[in-house]
């Protein structure tokens, strides 16, 4: 994905209001932390998942619901594996980003690996849903990666992170 389709995705993530949704999604995230769901041991070096308290990871699930409305339904139908899922697809995100410095290495990747085991989580595999992830890991579980994209990407990024604040 180049980064301009990229900035052009992010500015077509429609912001849904789904509160009582979403605030499901925070209380199954349980109290484990995301560091714990990504491997560790790749051939381009070591993944390190960024470390996040159960705050962050509330947070980043009520978010990625509210950035994607396909989420929502997704995560009423699959419950727990869910939330596992979008926490474990947010983080991989952030690790590739740490590892590679490159965005769109980075949004390859978790697709890849979303999609390998799509059978078991049933994540609904658009370029939307995985923009959401990817931008809301960015705004909540590895803010201090934003220094890793392009300038106009991040922006929109920040917008996005205003649009959810409300």
């Amino acid at each position: 994905m180049t980064r301009r389709r990229l900035g052009r995705s992010l500015c077509a993530i429609v912001v849904v209001v789904v509160g009582s949704v979403a605030g499901a999604a925070c209380g199954s995230a349980g109290s484990s932390t995301v560091s714990a769901r990504v491997a560790s041991a790749v051939p381009n070096g070591p993944l390190v998942a960024p470390r996040t308290s159960s705050a962050q990871e509330g947070k980043y699930l009520t978010d990625v619901v509210k950035s994607d409305s396909d989420l929502v339904t997704y995560v009423q139908q699959q419950g727990n594996a869910a939330t596992e899922a979008l926490l474990t697809d947010g983080a991989a995100f952030c690790a590739f980003l740490r590892r590679d410095r490159s965005i769109d290495d980075a949004m390859v990747d978790v697709a890849i690996g979303a999609r390998s085991v799509e059978q078991q989580t049933q994540l609904p595999s658009t370029v939307k849903t995985f923009n959401a992830i990817d931008a809301v890991a960015l705004l909540t579980l590895c803010p201090s990666e934003q220094s890793l994209i392009p300038v106009a990407d991040r922006s929109r990024i920040e917008t996005l992170g205003k649009e959810l604040a409300g």
